[in-house]
This record gives C-alpha cells, sequence and structure tokens, in this order.
C-alpha cells in the first residue's frame, strides 16, 4: 500500500480541530493518509495580537521547523490542507520542499489573495465571494478548474444570521473534498 501523508496548515485563528479542517482530514484519514497537524505559536484568542505580516512570518518559520523532520520522500502521495494564512504557508513549502518529493497536491480553503500567484492549475481552491483576503475572487480564479466559490459566504466560509446554509455548505465542502481525492485518485 503507497504511503500517503496530509500536513495540514491552520490559519491565523483558525485551528486544525475546526469544522474546515477537521473533516477534509477525516476525509482523508478515511483514503488512508496519515496526518501531520501543524499548530503556530500564534495567539488565537486575542484579535489582531500582531500585524498579519508578523502572522505570516512566524507561521512559516514553525512549519518549516516543525515539518524539517519529515521524510517528504518516502511518501508516494502527499495533500498540503491549508487555511487561510495557512494557504501561504503551504505554497511556499511545497516550492521549498519540491526537490525532496513527486508530487504535493493542495486543497487551499480561503486562501489569501497574494498566494494567487502560487496557485497551480490542479490545487483544489475553495473560496467565499465576500472574503475580505481575496477580493474578486470568482474573477481571479475562473482558469482554474477546480476552484470554488460560494456567493455570499464570507473568509470563515460563513453567511452571517444564516447558519443552516453555512452547515450545509460544509457538507458540500466535504462532498467537493471528496470528489477531489476521488478524481486524483489520493
Amino acid at each position: 500500500m503507497a504511503k500517503k501523508l496530509c500536513v495540514v496548515f491552520p490559519g491565523r485563528r483558525y485551528s486544525t480541530d475546526r469544522s474546515l479542517l477537521y473533516f477534509p482530514t477525516q476525509i482523508l484519514e478515511s483514503r488512508g493518509f496519515e496526518t501531520f497537524l501543524l499548530h503556530y505559536d500564534i495567539p488565537r484568542e486575542v484579535e489582531e495580537v500582531e500585524p498579519l505580516e508578523e502572522n505570516i512570518r512566524n507561521a512559516a518559520s514553525d512549519a518549516l521547523n516543525k515539518t524539517s523532520s519529515i521524510p517528504f520522500e518516502d511518501y508516494e502521495k502527499i495533500v498540503f490542507l491549508s487555511k487561510s494564512i495557512g494557504t501561504l504557508v503551504a505554497t511556499n513549502l511545497k516550492n521549498f520542499i519540491k526537490e525532496r518529493t513527486k508530487v504535493i497536491h493542495q486543497i487551499l480553503i480561503t486562501p489569501l489573495e497574494r498566494t494567487l500567484p502560487l496557485i497551480e492549475k490542479d490545487d483544489l481552491v475553495i473560496v467565499g465571494d465576500h472574503d475580505r483576503f481575496f477580493p474578486d475572487a470568482r474573477e481571479k480564479l475562473a482558469l482554474y478548474p477546480n476552484a470554488y466559490v460560494f456567493p455570499s459566504f464570507t473568509h470563515s466560509l460563513e453567511v452571517p444570521g444564516n447558519y443552516r446554509l453555512t452547515i450545509k455548505t460544509l457538507g458540500d465542502i466535504c462532498g467537493i473534498v471528496e470528489s477531489y481525492a476521488e478524481s486524483l485518485d489520493l
């Protein structure tokens, strides 16, 4: 059986045990993936403790240090599952280690706009069209075949005041992740 690894990159105040990362992780684990959950040394409880740029630098440094012992070359299939600032950290780490591994597939949930130049055509991208960190997402992602832009959804992939639609959409997102994994035979 092929060795498979999923590395999960959280957001600034969005840990790996929250729904948009937890359930896709469960999907990949059910497909035989080992998981490596990153936890940044960034306080989540306090609003805007550090500027975003500093959060990104610290998260990237944490990720590089915490993944340095992973033998990526031993895995036949690798998925980087990320949310928010984690998408920028994951895409940069992918470029940093690409010589050590075969293919790394990415599932990017609510990426930051500045992640756009690092997104590849076969990456899965999930974002809301009211995401303040990725304005005009629909137009900017039009050429990406695996991009899903949810109308009226914010950066947290919620519709304020409509918890039913938010919960339904979480199920839709899980279905999209499952279909993506099946299409790539992950």
